[in-house]
C-alpha cells in the first residue's frame, strides 16, 4: 500500500475529553513506540464530543474545550494532533468506511494504539477485536493499552462524576492537574464588592463541566497574572432574585482589578465548604473571611507542593 507520509505514523485516538491520567499514559507509551520505529505520533481527537452531539440530553459537560486539548496532547508527547469533526457524516459512517477512509486513507496509521474500551464506527459497532481484524485486511498493526490505574479504570467519567460531586481534589489527582474553568469576566450585581470582596463573574466558555454550588479554593489566571482566588458557585441564596448559577472568582489579596471583558482561567484546587444561606448580612461576611482565609491555605499548601 503507498502511503502520503514520509515517515511511518503511529496512531492513537480517541475523544481524550480532559486528558486525564490515563489518557496521558497511553500518550507515553505511544511515543516511546514511535521513537522506537522513527514515527511520527498522532493523537486524533474528536470534536464536538461524540455524545454532545448524539444525546446531548445525556451529556454533563466538557473537560476541555479542544484548543485546550490539543496542548495538553501536545504537552503529553503527541507529534500532531488532528482533530475529526464530528458530524452526521462521520457518525453514519460504518466500522470499516471509518477504517478505510480516516484511520488508512486520511491519517496513514502504520500502528494504531488505542485504549481497552474504544469504539468505533457507527453506533460504535467497531471494538478492539475488530480494529485488530482490519488492520490485518488494511495494513496496519494494533496495539491495545489497557488503561488501569488507581484505584480502577481511569476514565472522563470518573472525573466528571468527581466534578459534579464537588470532590476537585480527586478530579485532580485523576487529571493531573487542576479541573479548569474559561470565560469572559461580565458584569454581575456588583454585591461582591459592596461587601468587601470584588468578584470576577464569569460567562463559562464552550459547555465546560461546572463543578456542584459551593465554595472553592483555585488560582485565577489572566493574560499575565495568576492570582490565588477564592470561587463561589451556586445562586447565592442569602440574596433573593439571584436567578441562575454563577461563578463568582475573588481574586485574594487584590482590591482594583479590572477584568471585564478580559476571558480568563479558573482552576480549582480544594472545596472550601457548601452553599448555604445566611440569617444577614454580618454572618455572611464573617463566612465570606473564614473562605478566604480556608481557600488561602488551600492555594499555599497546593503551590508549595508543586515546588
Amino acid at each position: 500500500m503507498v502511503r502520503n507520509s514520509p515517515r511511518p505514523v503511529v496512531l492513537t485516538m480517541g475523544v481524550f475529553d480532559g486528558v486525564h491520567e490515563g489518557h496521558r499514559a497511553l500518550i507515553r507509551h505511544a511515543a516511546q513506540r514511535a521513537r522506537s520505529m522513527d514515527a511520527t505520533l498522532t493523537a486524533a481527537t474528536f470534536d464536538p464530543h461524540p455524545t454532545a452531539f448524539l444525546r446531548p440530553e445525556h451529556f454533563q459537560g466538557l473537560l476541555t474545550l479542544v484548543g485546550r486539548r490539543v496542548e495538553l496532547l501536545r504537552d503529553a508527547g503527541a507529534d500532531k494532533v488532528e482533530i475529526l469533526h464530528f458530524d452526521a457524516q462521520l457518525s453514519h459512517m460504518v466500522a470499516e468506511q471509518f477504517v478505510a477512509q480516516i484511520v488508512v486513507e486520511q491519517l496513514h496509521a502504520s500502528l494504531v494504539i488505542v485504549g481497552t474500551n474504544f469504539r468505533f464506527g457507527h453506533m460504535a459497532q467497531g471494538d478492539v477485536s475488530l480494529l485488530q481484524k482490519l488492520g490485518l485486511k488494511y495494513g496496519f498493526e494494533v496495539e491495545v493499552f489497557d488503561l488501569v490505574g488507581d484505584a480502577g479504570v481511569w476514565s472522563s467519567t470518573r472525573v466528571r462524576q468527581a466534578i459534579l460531586d464537588g470532590d476537585v481534589a480527586r478530579a485532580d489527582v485523576l487529571l493531573g492537574r487542576p479541573h479548569r474553568l474559561t470565560g469572559t469576566v461580565v458584569h454581575g450585581d456588583h454585591r461582591g464588592r459592596e461587601l468587601g470582596f470584588p468578584t470576577a463573574n464569569l460567562e463559562v466558555q464552550g459547555g465546560l463541566i461546572i463543578p456542584a454550588d459551593g465554595v472553592y479554593s483555585g488560582l485565577l489566571h489572566t493574560r499575565t497574572e495568576v492570582y490565588p482566588a477564592a470561587i463561589s458557585i451556586g445562586t447565592n441564596p442569602t440574596f433573593e432574585g439571584v436567578l441562575g448559577r454563577r461563578v463568582e472568582a475573588f481574586a485574594m489579596g487584590q482590591s482594583g482589578l479590572d477584568l471585564y471583558g478580559q476571558v480568563v482561567d479558573l482552576d480549582f484546587i480544594g472545596f472550601v465548604r457548601s452553599m448555604q444561606a445566611f440569617s444577614g448580612i454580618e454572618p455572611l461576611i464573617v463566612a465570606m473571611n473564614n473562605d478566604v482565609e480556608v481557600a488561602q491555605q488551600q492555594v499555599s499548601a497546593y503551590l508549595d507542593a508543586q515546588r
